[in-house]
């Protein structure tokens, strides 16, 4: 009963603390709530507070910039209206009665102009002593005139208006502006002066308007007076006065200093506002609108008000049913824990899948990828050797080829295995279209030629030469589905059709959609197998048979095209053939320099009259710093081997090579920490390092160049990519052969109807064999074959050799046309 009693107690204790922790949770977050809604509020007000202010200020600019600009118009107007002649009479009559009939003529003239147009508030004549000779107020007559605050303007500019002079009136007390203009003679000699007085009640009435501007409101002009700045025009004209010492502020100062904006700060009578400020720069005029920030912010602080008063209602109902919600807690506690406890695990496990997977990704590649790249490499250096017959280099190309083949497979796995884990991105480039087009065409135009097919590449005439877009992943997909078409294409035709839609919504004159289609006359693909076309690793029952591939390449091409934003769709009818299509946005791109295509010679030595280039080869596997070492000396460069980063910095220091072949990936000191020493140290920096590296991902190359190599290239490598890294950073010049070693042609077209010479039961033998695989019994039949029809032999054997004994189970399928 005791303890009982104990845990009931606790039970209660913990909801008492449960409930005033959430209570002071709720208050703290409505006082947040508050908080935040007052100032996104009062953000909100005061974003609406500017456009208001904007708008009235940008109204009030265009009303007084126009009314100056019609002034001058008129004031000009005036000054060569036909009563020029008058005034010419008056400045040079000689008798009393010619001057009086002008005089009397021109003040009608005058006297209409004021009353027509009451913004000239005076308009008077000067002769050239300054002396009043005609005035629309008499009482100003004969008087002299003082000049220094006129605003003198000659002539008019089309689209430019007048910055006026203001300067304070004697006779009004009040900001006012003066406008005069030269009267000259027929030489161009000035006679005197056109003044005209304006009456600025019209500016007044602009600013006084406060529509739109609430009750706090005020719009003011401040111009600059020889020391102060003062109110030009002002609503109140009380505070003109009262600041009869000038006026200033952050908006008026930075107005004055031909900088316009918006802000909160403190105006002339230090009142919190919120305004926009103009520098009217024609008529060097400041022009504000300003609003009190009490009244611009007051919505927020009721709104603020609502929600903190709501909150604290909602408090109190909530708080009855936190008790429950304690209990309710306790209940749950052990299920959510252990449940977490589960996708914590889950996490964990699935995190350390990914990382066991990179990890294999990139020591398979590396470990894949070296011994390649020797066998390539060492295949590349023994076609070097002038003594090898023809069947020689026969049988070192086709090693070259296979170790193609298997780098193309590694990479197709790789690949997918990339674009499981999201790291193929994609990478646009600026790129001739129809180059691309005709070096697929040429690509596979002799695969096309070899099976008696007829290759058709059709491009419509809107189609551009330059585009924007991912290049190489483009290429890829083209690649495997032109490939596909013609392995299982036995007789008629493969087509790639490019065209442009132009039904695009969103296309714009640089956007547009190009769509490619590519049609065979093959076997077709049965409806069974469209399911699981484009998953990886699977193969049709055609691809089965035909014993290459891995089944990937229509999956990676998929993922391209939609990592381009497409799709591939594909319409089959078994026995007739098969479309693949997609499409891909793409822009257009400004005419690109494209180098010419140079033809590929073999280096064979170093051009005479150069230094002789130090070379250090730094690689942990024998064999490929043996094939590095053999090669470059065959050039003829001096070169030297390490077998670690470490005995690599050391050579370095005492040999100081012109550029190191480094390896990445060592024992004892890798080359990213031997490439970091070497780099660090002022010699250093004019040693070239190129790493060397078998990972197959990208991001090996951004860990690489920050490091401090100069440049990355990756193993297997081509000899003419590492001659022409050297000829870049160092300036060698090689001597090339003369002539390129010959390849045995194997053009011959192969046809269904070649093998008719021969006995159809022997066609039935190469068939079996050629399913079978068995090279030794093809051999064994192509030597049946007559000499007469010795191509045909040569024929059959090159496909053999090249590893297409799938052209020979197409030309002996039973039933072949």
């Amino acid at each position: 009963m005791v303890k009982s009693l104990y845990l009931m107690h606790g039970n209660q204790h913990l909801t008492s603390k449960v409930a005033s922790l959430f209570l002071l949770l709720s208050l703290i977050a409505i006082g947040v709530v508050g908080g935040v809604a007052f100032y996104r509020a009062r953000e909100a007000l005061k974003q609406a507070a500017y456009n208001q202010l904007s708008v009235a200020a940008t109204l009030k600019e265009e009303e007084i910039t126009r009314w100056f600009q019609d002034r001058q118009q008129d004031f000009f107007a005036i000054a060569k209206f036909p009563a020029q002649r008058q005034i010419d009479k008056i400045l040079q009559a000689q008798s009393a009665s010619k001057r009086n009939l002008a005089t009397h003529q021109i003040a009608n003239y005058l006297i209409d102009i004021t009353q027509t147009k009451p913004d000239f508030q005076e308009i008077f004549i000067l002769d050239r002593s300054n002396k009043v000779i005609l005035s629309t107020n008499k009482q100003h007559e004969g008087q002299y005139e003082i000049l220094a605050d006129t605003t003198y303007i000659e002539k008019i500019e089309q689209g430019k208006t007048f910055a006026p002079i203001f300067y304070v009136s004697p006779n009004t007390g009040k900001p006012a502006v003066t406008l005069a203009t030269p009267i000259r003679d027929a030489a161009g000699v000035r006679q005197g002066l056109i003044l005209a007085h304006l009456n600025l009640d019209r500016i007044d009435r602009i600013v006084r308007e406060r529509t739109g501007l609430g009750k706090s409101g005020e719009t003011y002009l401040v111009g600059s007076l020889v020391v102060k700045n003062t109110f030009i025009s002002k609503a109140d004209r009380t505070d003109m006065q009262a600041f009869s010492m000038g006026v200033s502020s952050q908006g008026i100062d930075t107005a004055i200093s031909g900088v316009s904006g918006f802000g909160l700060y403190q105006n002339y009578a230090n009142v919190p506002v919120i305004g926009v400020y103009r520098w009217l720069n024609a008529q060097d005029l400041a022009l504000l609108v300003e609003m009190q920030q009490a009244e611009a912010f007051t919505p927020a602080r009721q709104l603020a008000g609502t929600i903190v008063l709501v909150g604290l209602v909602s408090v109190g109902v909530l708080s009855i049913g936190v008790y429950w919600l304690a209990q309710q807690l306790q209940l749950s506690r052990a299920q959510l824990e252990n449940y977490s406890h589960k996708l914590e695990q889950k996490a964990q496990e699935a995190l350390a899948a990914n990382h066991a997977k990179s990890a294999f990704l990139a020591n398979m590649s590396h470990e894949l990828r070296t011994p390649l790249s020797a066998i390539l490499g060492f295949t590349q250096l023994m076609t070097r050797d002038p003594a090898l017959s023809a069947a020689q280099l026969e049988n070192l190309a086709t090693i070259s080829r296979s170790g193609e083949h298997l780098l193309t497979l590694i990479n197709d796995v790789l690949s997918m295995s990339k674009i499981e884990a999201g790291r193929i991105t994609l990478d646009e480039t600026n790129f001739n279209l129809y180059n691309l087009l005709d070096a697929l065409a040429e690509m596979f135009e002799i695969k096309a030629e070899a099976k008696g097919l007829e290759l058709i590449f059709q491009r419509a005439l809107d189609v551009p030469t330059y585009v924007r877009a991912d290049e190489s992943k483009l290429r890829q997909v083209l690649i495997n589905l032109l490939g596909n078409a013609i392995k299982f294409t036995a007789t008629g035709r493969v087509i790639l059709r490019v065209s442009v839609i132009s039904d695009r919504q969103e296309q714009s004159s640089e956007g547009l959609t190009l769509h490619f289609e590519v049609e065979d006359t093959g076997m077709g693909i049965a409806p069974s197998e469209l399911e699981r076309l484009f998953k990886p690793f699977v193969q049709t029952q055609a691809g089965l048979q035909s014993h290459q591939g891995t089944g990937l390449g229509l999956s990676i091409s998929q993922q391209f095209a939609r990592l381009m934003h497409g799709e591939i769709a594909l319409r089959s009818t078994p026995g007739q053939g098969t479309i693949f299509s997609f499409d891909v946005p793409v822009n257009r791109a400004q005419i690109i320099e494209e180098s010419e295509t140079r033809v590929r010679q073999r280096a064979i030595a170093l051009a005479p009259d150069q230094p002789i280039y130090r070379i250090l080869v730094v690689e942990d596997k024998s064999e490929n710093r043996q094939l590095l070492v053999k090669f470059l000396t065959s050039i003829g460069f001096a070169v030297r081997a390490a077998e670690n980063g470490q005995v690599g910095v050391s050579i370095w220091q005492t040999w100081e090579p012109h550029l190191i072949w480094m390896d990445m990936r060592m024992p004892v000191m890798d080359g990213y920490e031997a490439t970091r020493q070497i780099k660090s140290q002022a010699k250093g920096k004019n040693t070239i390092v190129i790493a060397l590296t078998a990972s197959a991902f990208d991001e090996e190359r951004a860990l690489v160049l920050s490091s401090g190599c100069d440049d990355f290239v990756c193993k297997p490598f081509l000899e003419e990519v590492i001659l022409e890294k050297m000829a870049k950073y160092l300036g060698v010049r090689y001597l090339y052969a003369d002539s390129q070693p010959t390849v045995k042609s194997t053009e011959y077209a192969l046809k269904v109807e070649s093998l008719s010479v021969m006995p159809q039961q022997w066609i039935e033998e190469l068939h079996q064999a050629a399913l079978r695989t068995d090279e030794k019994q093809i051999f064994s039949l192509l030597q049946q074959i007559p000499s007469a029809n010795a191509p045909l032999a040569d024929g059959l054997a090159e496909a053999v050799n090249s590893f297409r004994i799938d052209k020979i189970i197409d030309l002996t399928q039973p039933g072949s046309p």
